[in-house]
C-alpha cells in the first residue's frame, strides 16, 4: 500500500483504549503507514497540541508520544499527578475537557485505573490508551509489531512466547490480541503464581513450560518483573526468578540463531534477563523504542485525519 494511508473507520470516532478497537485490515494499514514513517516519509502537519497525561512514570511511551507529537508539527500539553488539579479531585474527564479548552485536539492517557478510559465519554478529541492499569497498552503492542516486520519477519504464523508476570501485565494483553489478529501463535510461560490455572485459557492461548517454549518460539518477549510482586507473596526472591525464569546468557545459547527477543522496557538487568541479552544481534529492545515513535506517529495521523 502506498501514500497516506486514512484512519481506520474502527478508530476514526476518536479513541484507541485497546487492541481490539482496531480490525485486522486496520491494524495492517498502520503498520503499512508506520514503516513508511519509520523509513523517512513526512507525516501529515496538524495544528493544536497532544496532551500526555501520565498518571504513572514513564520514559519511553511518554516522550515516544512528545517526538510523534513533533513529526506532527504539534505542541505538547503535559500533565502528571503531582502538580496537576487530579490532587484536588478533578476527574479524568474533566481534565481532559480542559486540556481540550488549551488547544489539545488528541490526548495519550496512562492511569493505573484498568478500564477508566472507557468511563470517559467523547471530549472533541482523538483519545489514545498509553497503558491503563494491567489491562491495554495498544500502542506498545503497534511497535512491537513493526519492530518484528522491520526485522524481516512475516507475524502471520511466527510464535510468540511471553515469558514473566502475565497475571499484572497489560503488554502481554495486548500482545496476545495484537500478534494473534495477524495470525501469530500465542504461548504463554511464567511462575504459577503470574499465570495461574485458567489464566492463559482465557486469553485464549496456551501456558507452556518455560523450557519447551524456548524451543518452540520464533519470537521470546520477556517482560519486566515487577519487584513489588515479591512482597505480596508472588515470589520468593529475585534470584529464583532469574535461575528459574530469566532470559539468562546460557539460555541465550540455547535458542535458535533466528529467534528474536522483545522486551517493553524498562528492564531489570540481571533479572529477567542478562546483559549479553541486551546486547545480542537477535534483541529488538532498542529497535521497540524507535518503532514506537514512528507507529504513535502513524496512529495521531490517522486518528486526526479523520477529525
Amino acid at each position: 500500500m502506498h501514500g497516506l494511508v486514512r484512519a481506520p473507520r474502527r478508530i476514526g470516532p476518536g479513541r484507541l483504549v485497546k487492541m481490539r478497537d482496531l480490525g485486522c485490515d486496520e491494524l495492517g494499514s498502520l503498520l503499512t503507514r508506520g514503516r513508511e514513517i519509520h523509513l523517512g516519509q513526512p507525516a501529515h502537519a496538524f495544528q493544536g497540541a497532544l496532551a500526555t497525561v501520565f498518571y504513572e512514570n514513564s520514559t519511553r511511551t511518554r516522550n515516544s508520544f512528545q517526538q510523534a507529537a513533533s513529526r506532527l508539527g504539534m505542541t505538547t500539553l503535559q500533565v502528571g499527578r503531582e502538580g496537576s488539579s487530579i490532587q484536588k479531585g478533578e476527574t479524568l474527564e474533566d481534565t481532559l475537557l480542559t486540556l481540550r479548552a488549551l488547544g489539545a485536539v488528541a490526548a495519550a492517557v496512562r492511569t493505573p485505573e484498568p478500564g477508566a478510559l472507557d468511563e470517559v465519554p467523547d471530549v472533541g478529541m482523538a483519545l489514545v490508551n498509553a497503558g491503563d492499569g494491567w489491562r491495554q497498552h495498544p500502542t506498545q503492542t503497534l511497535a512491537d509489531l513493526l519492530a518484528v516486520t522491520l526485522a524481516g519477519r512475516r507475524i502471520e504464523g511466527a510464535r510468540l512466547l511471553i515469558v514473566g508476570d502475565i497475571l499484572h501485565s497489560r503488554v502481554a494483553r495486548s500482545a496476545v490480541d495484537g500478534f494473534g489478529m495477524l495470525g501469530a501463535e500465542v504461548a504463554l510461560a511464567g511462575p504459577p503464581t503470574l499465570v495461574p490455572r485458567g489464566l492463559a485459557e482465557s486469553f485464549g492461548v496456551e501456558a507452556v513450560p518455560f523450557a519447551e517454549g524456548l524451543a518452540w518460539a520464533d519470537i521470546v518477549m520477556v517482560l519486566r518483573l515487577q519487584k513489588e510482586r515479591m512482597e505480596r507473596g508472588y515470589l520468593p526472591s529475585l534470584r529464583e526468578y532469574r535461575q528459574r525464569w530469566g532470559l539468562t546468557a546460557e539460555r541465550l545459547r540455547q535458542l535458535r540463531d533466528d529467534v528474536l527477543v522483545l522486551h517493553p522496557g524498562p528492564q531489570n538487568r540481571g533479572v529477567e534477563l542478562d546483559d549479553e541479552v541486551i546486547r545480542d544481534r537477535r534483541s529488538l529492545i532498542h529497535a521497540q523504542i524507535a518503532c514506537g515513535v514512528s507507529m504513535r506517529t502513524a496512529l495521531l495521523e490517522a486518528m486526526l485525519d479523520a477529525r
